[in-house]
């Protein structure tokens, strides 16, 4: 039983707490309720309040939460009239999306937005700001001096790059920097009256120099900006570009990304070039047209799904002349010697697709064909009857084909492919095919068919009109069995023959003065001449195609079937035909194959064998092994040898027969964090003579990435007997780790 003094102590101590405490409930709601119009909570080990003040003491382990933010602190004074919070000891404020500001004193105002702090930290994004003193403006800017801004993570003194100055900065957004100063590794290195940094690190500055036989030495530089980027993520990125080569002079380029969601996606280039040694290259004038000193380029591209079923497509690039991409964009012009210019509509629906697109060449000194426009609707299988089906393609243009003429040229190379190569015609064309599909004694597959297709040609070069007619009658017998492997492996084996009869007859002169066109009125490629890809054949043909598909598959982990082997083997024979592909008998053997044993390698081979010249007229091998997340290697093989069908010949042998032949390794090693390095190889196995080696060497810290890149082209002679000097390739770039670049980022195809 207590005694009567502590009971008395205890009725005491009552008497003063609980009016204290009753207050102490009356101010709390008003806490959470309406605060600056948010919800805030204030939590803390303890609290003080002062009535006459109005001023709230909160301290150990202070959290403040608002709807848009939330503030830690050892020790928080807030006033609930005014709306001031005067924070101090690990202050920290994080905010939903936005920069997290860390310091030892903060001071603001939740009502007006404004405010001070003595010292803080922001970061950002992969961005990292320390400020000596920073002010909160009431349109939700800071004000801030003695600025330090940078992407590493090591301690301020330490850090291996930053730019320092006074300026503004706006949450997860952008920095304005006055009077700045960058510094690497410690050393100031310029000086910039005023900066501008997008605190997303795809944005900001490029820098890349670099020497090239061709060029001399050579510093690219890029600034990456967006113009504007909204909530509903449409998007409108710019590049601007100033580059200069010591021995062609100054080149700008501006450069534009959009991203307007339903209303479609793509960019436009612009690059102009005053080149101060525009002469250099015509030791090889049989293969370049005129050009001066003011040379560009224009690219664009824009694709749009319009619905879901509807898509629009703008492709197309204007140069000044034949040689402008060579000089100075060669990784684009290496993979598209010819720039593709098209716009196309297209609608799909369940049964049909139709559309229209006009394409062809923009600048004379280009070969190549022009729809101007062309319509066409394909309409896809179809059942007509129980078991019958049925399938079409139609289309109907206006079709001119171009030869590229150099002026300047010796007569035997003036034209290419060949003066000839300049007509143009209307042509009308529509194919048609049923097939019926079915099965003898539940094991062999049958798909007999049968089509027509006819094309119409209101001009030839003898001035008439041609009409080209062509059946196809046929039947595909296949078979399927399977045989299951211990540890949940399986084989299955599918042999097959396609039986062909394709009778073609052509109007008139025999075709003497028919135009090839593209892929409906010629073989373009190897595969294309025995009709394996699908495609109907623009001559007579009568054979068989024999084969037998492979499959080795096995279960993942998932339990999903996965095919690690695909082997394809197959042959060409010919009966009596009066088509241009030789001598009844074998005409070709071949075999594709994809191999994926696990995910970490990809194979894949195909090549055939042409009987008749008894040569490789094809092949295509590549493999790449990732042995592990730091090193992976692959290398491969690409040749072609056959002669190319065309409406005429050129008087320059080389160009009626492709023979490439090209062998190429290479592979990347990461040491460690730090370093890596990448070398390639690419050989002429036709020539027997290098054609290419080169690579890189990399080194990272925490927030730079530093890169040497070295390259040897050797020297070639072209079919004139002209040659191509070689060129040694030097080129340093250095970027931010945070933008996690790759080796094929868009920077590099300047």
């Amino acid at each position: 039983m207590p005694s009567f003094p502590r009971v008395f102590l205890a009725l005491a101590f009552l008497s003063v707490a609980l009016p204290a405490v009753a207050q102490l409930e009356k101010f709390l709601p008003a806490l959470k309720g309406d605060f600056s119009r948010e919800e805030v909570v204030i939590s803390a080990d303890t609290f003080g309040v002062d009535q006459k003040t109005g001023w709230v003491d909160a301290k150990g382990n202070v959290k403040v939460k608002a709807s848009d933010h939330e503030l830690t602190a050892d020790k928080v004074r807030l006033h609930r009239e005014k709306g001031d919070i005067q924070a101090s000891g690990n202050v920290v404020i994080r905010r939903a999306g936005f920069g997290t500001w860390t310091g030892e004193y903060i001071e603001y105002n939740y009502k007006t937005g404004k405010g001070l702090t003595s010292a803080g930290d922001v970061v950002s994004k992969d961005f990292r700001i320390h400020a000596e003193e920073v002010e909160r403006r009431e349109d939700g800017r800071f004000d801030l001096n003695g600025l330090a801004m940078t992407t590493c993570t090591n301690e301020p003194g330490r850090w291996h790059w930053c730019v320092r100055g006074s300026g503004r900065y706006r949450d997860n957004d952008y920095v304005e920097v006055f009077n700045a100063v960058p510094y690497l590794f410690g050393v100031p290195f310029a000086y910039l009256p005023w900066a501008y940094r997008d605190l997303d690190t795809h944005y900001g500055l490029r820098l890349m120099p670099g020497y090239t036989s061709r060029w001399g030495g050579y510093l690219m530089t890029a600034y990456l900006w967006n113009i504007f980027r909204t909530k509903g993520g449409y998007v409108l990125d710019a590049s601007t570009h100033v580059d200069y080569r010591y021995r062609r002079g100054f080149g700008y380029g501006q450069n534009f990304h959009w991203d307007l969601q339903e209303w479609g996606r793509g960019h436009f280039e612009a690059y102009f070039a005053d080149d101060q040694n525009p002469r250099s290259s015509w030791r090889d004038r049989n293969w370049i047209s005129d050009y001066v000193e003011d040379r560009y380029r224009f690219r664009l591209f824009h694709k749009a799904d319009v619905s879901p079923r509807d898509q629009l497509i703008f492709h197309g690039t204007y140069v000044s002349d034949s040689v402008m991409r060579h000089d100075f964009f060669e990784h684009e012009d290496r993979g598209e010697s010819i720039p593709m210019n098209y716009a196309s509509y297209e609608h799909r629906e369940n049964y049909f697709a139709a559309g229209i697109n006009a394409s062809g060449p923009l600048n004379d000194f280009y070969p190549g064909v022009a729809h101007l426009p062309e319509a066409w609707l394909n309409i896809t299988p179809q059942p007509l009857f129980p078991g019958l089906n049925y399938e079409s393609q139609s289309r109907a243009g206006y079709l001119e084909r171009h030869y590229s003429e150099y002026e300047k040229a010796e007569d035997i190379y003036k034209y290419y492919p060949g003066k000839w190569a300049e007509y143009n015609t209307l042509r009308l064309e529509t194919a048609h095919r049923l097939t019926y599909p079915f099965k003898l004694w539940d094991a062999l597959s049958v798909v007999p068919r049968a089509g027509y297709r006819g094309t119409y040609y209101a001009d030839n070069r003898r001035y008439e009109d041609i009409y080209r007619q062509s059946g196809d009658f046929g039947v595909e017998l296949s078979m399927r069995g399977t045989s299951e492997w211990n540890g949940g492996r399986r084989h299955i084996v599918e042999p097959y023959i396609d039986y062909s009869y394709q009778p073609t007859d052509i109007s008139g002169t025999r075709g003497t003065g028919l135009y090839y066109f593209d892929r409906f009125d010629r073989t373009l490629g190897w595969f294309d001449q025995f009709g394996q890809d699908g495609a109907w054949l623009p001559y007579d043909w009568h054979g068989v195609r024999p084969g037998v598909r492979n499959f080795f598959q096995t279960k993942g982990e998932d339990g999903k079937v996965r095919t690690f082997l695909d082997i394809d083997a197959y042959g060409i024979v010919q009966f009596d035909s009066d088509g241009p592909k030789g001598e009844e008998g074998v005409r070709d053997v071949g075999a594709k194959a994809v191999a994926a044993p696990t995910k970490d390698v990809d194979v894949k081979a195909q090549v055939e064998w042409d009987t008749d010249d008894d040569l490789i007229a094809y092949a295509n091998l590549a493999a790449f092994y990732k042995v592990n997340e730091n090193f992976r290697f692959g290398g491969g093989y690409l040749g072609r040898d056959h002669d190319l069908t065309d409406y005429g010949y050129s008087p320059v042998a080389q160009w009626n027969r492709v023979k490439e032949s090209l062998v190429y390794a290479g592979f990347t090693h990461a040491l460690n964090d730090h370093w890596s390095y990448s070398p390639y190889i690419r050989f002429d196995a036709r020539e027997n003579d290098l054609d290419e080696v080169g690579g890189y060497i990399r080194f990272q810290l925490d927030c730079l990435v530093f890169q040497l890149r070295l390259a040897y082209v050797n020297e070639y002679m072209r079919i004139d007997g002209s040659e191509r000097g070689d060129d040694f390739r030097v080129s340093f770039t250095m970027w931010l780790r945070a933008q996690k670049k790759g080796d094929t980022d868009e920077w590099r195809a300047w």
